[in-house]
Parts: C-alpha cells; sequence; structure tokens
C-alpha cells in the first residue's frame, strides 16, 4: 500500500455492494462535492470524479500509467495487450488493427451486421408480440456482438455460443477484483479458466492461419501476417486476440441492453427517435454517457514524484480509478446532467474512454448500436419494461442483469 496523503478526503465504500451499484450516482456525486480526490479505503485506490480531472489522468501517461496493473491484464487476457501498455509499442501494436476498424472500412461489414441484427431480433420481437414477457439479454442483444466480432475474427459458427459464454465469465473477472469474498474468488476462478480456453481455442485458430501460408481478410490474419507480429511473443498475439473478443461482445452487448432500459423509462424519447430516425447517432451516445457501463476505467497507477489531482498529491505507486461514470455527470460540462435526454448539445463523453487507450472498437460499437436501434424501432417501436432491472455488483462494467420487455 502506498502513503496516504493527508489531504485527501477518506470513505469506506464497497463498490461490490449490491445495494450500492443499484444507483451508484447519489453517492458518487458525493464524493464529487467532497473535493477532486477522495480515498476509498476499502480497495486502497484514490477516486477522481469530475470529467477534466478524469481525462487528465487518462491521458497524462508520464504522471499516470498502467505499467503497475500488468497483472491484471494477465488475469484478464491471459497476456499482455495494448492495454498494459503507455509505450510507442502500444501504438503500434494497435496499429495492427486501426485500419479494420475505421468509421469508412467498417462500412464494408454493415450488410452483415445488419443479417446478425435481423437473425437475433426478429424471433425476439415475434415472442414478445405474441405476448410473451421475454428476456432481451439472452434473448436478443447478448448475441449480436459475438456474431459480429466473431464473424470478423474468422471463427466456425458452431463457436458462437461458446464466445459468448467465456466473454461473460471473463467478464465477471472485474467484479472479482473488487470482492473479497467467497463468491468474488470464484468469479475470478471462473474467469481464469474461461480465459485459459479461449486463449487456447485462439492459439489453434492462428495456427491454421499460418499453416495456409497466405493472409485472409479476418482480423485474426491480419495480426498474423502483420510484420510486426515478428517483434510479438506468441503468448502477446493470443491475448491480444482474446482482448478483441472480450471488447467486442461485454461492453457492446451491455451497451444494447442499457438502451432498452433507458429508452422503456422515457417513452416520449423513444416515440420522438422512432418518428426522427436522424436522432439515433446522437440518442446512442446519450445513453453511454446516461449509463456509462464502465463505471471506472482500467487501473491506472500514480507513476511521479508529483501525480497531482486538482492540486492533491497523489503517493507514488498509489492505484487512481477514474470514475467515468461520475465524469460523465459531471455538472461543470452538462447542463442537468442526471437526465436522460436525447435532444442534449452533442459533447464527448468518456464512455469509449480517452487518450491513447480509447476504444479501439467504438466505430464499431456505433455501427452495431445504430443499426440495431433503427431495426427495433421498426419492429418493436412501444415496449414496456415487465419487472424492475437489477444491476447487480459490478460497478466496473454495470449493466442489467436482465431485460424483461413486454408489451400491453
Amino acid at each position: 500500500m502506498a502513503a496516504i496523503t493527508t489531504d485527501c478526503p477518506r470513505v469506506d465504500q464497497d463498490l461490490a455492494d449490491w445495494n450500492f451499484n443499484q444507483n451508484p450516482h447519489p453517492t458518487m456525486e458525493e464524493w464529487r462535492a467532497m473535493g477532486p480526490v477522495v480515498y476509498n479505503s476499502r480497495h486502497d485506490r484514490y477516486m477522481v470524479m469530475s470529467y477534466r480531472n478524469c481525462g487528465r489522468v487518462l491521458a497524462k501517461t508520464e504522471e499516470f500509467n498502467s505499467h503497475a496493473s500488468v497483472e491484471f491484464f494477465k488475469a484478464l487476457f491471459g497476456g499482455i495487450t495494448m492495454e498494459a501498455l503507455d509505450s510507442p509499442r502500444h501504438d503500434e501494436m494497435r496499429g495492427v488493427w486501426a485500419y479494420a476498424f475505421q468509421r469508412d472500412t467498417l462500412e464494408a461489414q454493415r450488410d452483415m451486421i445488419a443479417g446478425v441484427v435481423a437473425a437475433r431480433m426478429d424471433p425476439f420481437v415475434e415472442r414478445v408480440r405474441s405476448g410473451e414477457v421475454v428476456d432481451a439479454i439472452p434473448n436478443m442483444t447478448r448475441g449480436i456482438p459475438t456474431l459480429v466480432i466473431a464473424d470478423m475474427l474468422g471463427i466456425d459458427a458452431d463457436m458462437h455460443q461458446q464466445f459468448s459464454a467465456w466473454s461473460d465469465a471473463m467478464g465477471a473477472i472485474t467484479e472479482g477484483f473488487l470482492d473479497p469474498s467467497p463468491h468474488g474468488a470464484k468469479l475470478l476462478a471462473d474467469g481464469a479458466a474461461a480465459t485459459k480456453a479461449l486463449n487456447q481455442h485462439i492459439a489453434e485458430a492462428i495456427v491454421k492461419r499460418r499453416n495456409a501460408g497466405k493472409a485472409g481478410t479476418d482480423l485474426i490474419s491480419r495480426m498474423v501476417y502483420d510484420p510486426f507480429s515478428l517483434s510479438m511473443e506468441e503468448q502477446e498475439i493470443i491475448a491480444s486476440n482474446t482482448q478483441l473478443v472480450f471488447a467486442g461482445n461485454e461492453t457492446t452487448a451491455k451497451l444494447l441492453a442499457w438502451t432498452l432500459v433507458a429508452l422503456a423509462q422515457h417513452p416520449d424519447q423513444r416515440r420522438a427517435l422512432a418518428a426522427d430516425r436522424s436522432l439515433i447517432p446522437q440518442a446512442f451516445e446519450e445513453v453511454h454517457r446516461w449509463a456509462s457501463l464502465a463505471q471506472s476505467s482500467a487501473p491506472r497507477h500514480a507513476c511521479s514524484e508529483d501525480s497531482r489531482i486538482g492540486g492533491v498529491l497523489i503517493p507514488n505507486g498509489a492505484e487512481v480509478m477514474p470514475l467515468l461514470g461520475a465524469a460523465n455527470r459531471d455538472p461543470e460540462r452538462w447542463e442537468s446532467p442526471q437526465e436522460f435526454d436525447i435532444f442534449r448539445p452533442k459533447r464527448q463523453h468518456l464512455g469509449f474512454g480517452y487518450g491513447m487507450h480509447v476504444c479501439l472498437g467504438l466505430n464499431l460499437a456505433r455501427l452495431e448500436g445504430h443499426i440495431w436501434l433503427d431495426q427495433l424501432l421498426d419492429k418493436l417501436p412501444e415496449y414496456e419494461l415487465a419487472e424492475t432491472i437489477d444491476y447487480g455488483r459490478s460497478f466496473s462494467l454495470r449493466g442489467p442483469l436482465a431485460v424483461p420487455i413486454c408489451v400491453r
């Protein structure tokens, strides 16, 4: 444990507490009022709430870096990936796939994505229209990003469901790190087993690509045959692809679920959106700002003797937690930030991160979300939540555990 700075307010909050996670925002607003940084003794972390200061922590790698978080990323992905790097090597590794995730390049995937969305949505809508109460997560939203990223990776269709299961277990690792109970230990063990299994499958796919003797168009091939891969250890190549599976599944699936919840809770805005589809991009961003499924970023650590946040000195080596959910409701940046409003003026939020580690797949997530939301408004413009939503215990990747949908 690093030395605790004396001029920093302290709290003792279990971030994996169920009651806290049902609605963490009032508590985070109390923390915001305490000062620019609040030390959480339960998790030995310095928490940052404002948009400006969170952006600074994420961007100033000379003061706050991810080098001390290597073990976290190894546990999550089975090896070092670009998320654990703040050096020029990060940019080179990211560059392998950068072109494939550019907005214009992804347009070539539009028809494939639209087909995936329709295949998942149509049976779901038919069941809801027949009078059933249907959980949208396992029956619609969860499979969409899985199928999309699996197609882009060139993974066989019969493995898609297994990929979802592995990704779910890996996502729970972030909750397990915050939960010292036996339940948290089980989440970590199950996540480690899922990471190992997914790594094994990816390793076999890499061998197949090499044996083919020439590059294909899939993302695994792009890395295997990129000249930069010659400088990568085999486990780095495997873990990088595993990270891509996880990132392409977990976050987008939760964001789609959040969109269903937000628009169910604000039916007037949903109807305005159905009447004017040009609002879809800004509505999707507002969901991401308001919901902030990643309530906190990956761990950062103070790495200089003068790492400061809002004038508060952070001890060298101490872990810093930018609270993205609080930053995205910063009243200094947004008017009435606690309100969901798809008509608010466009401003950049931190839902996709910031700085060198901004989400590589943000354009893919947006494309999937826009296509999915457009089809939803065509096929099921009126719907309701059948039950109160449970948000579970995962603070790092907060989202509905189930979204039971009905029509009345």
